[in-house]
């Protein structure tokens, strides 16, 4: 993990041994993690999914400690909400479009 003054890359390769894209991410330590495209955009979009996730998260409890509303509601609300994502994220499809062009 990051420390707070590290720095952290991410770099896109074509790795010699087979010809094939890859993204590595980096730190003044060395390389961290190397994925395929399909990993990383994955996380990618994990990345954005948690941080609009966390926001609401944190307004939430922003709220209600200005409200001067119970802990406990704002936990209960929290939770609430992230069963509601659990459920819609298992409904979610496969991809509909692989590139094939009728």
């Amino acid at each position: 993990m990051s420390k707070p003054n590290e720095h952290f890359w991410v770099n896109g390769i074509v790795a010699a041994r087979d010809k094939q894209p890859y993204i590595q991410l980096s730190t003044e330590n060395g390389i961290v993690a190397q994925l395929t495209p399909a990993q990383a955009y994955q996380i990618a979009q994990d990345i954005l999914t948690m941080t609009a996730r966390t926001e609401a998260d944190a307004m939430i409890r922003q709220f209600f400690d200005k409200e001067e509303l119970p802990h406990g509601a704002a936990d209960a609300l929290m939770v609430a909400f992230r069963e509601y994502r659990a459920k819609i994220d298992d409904e979610r499809v496969e991809h509909t479009h692989r590139g094939d062009v009728p």
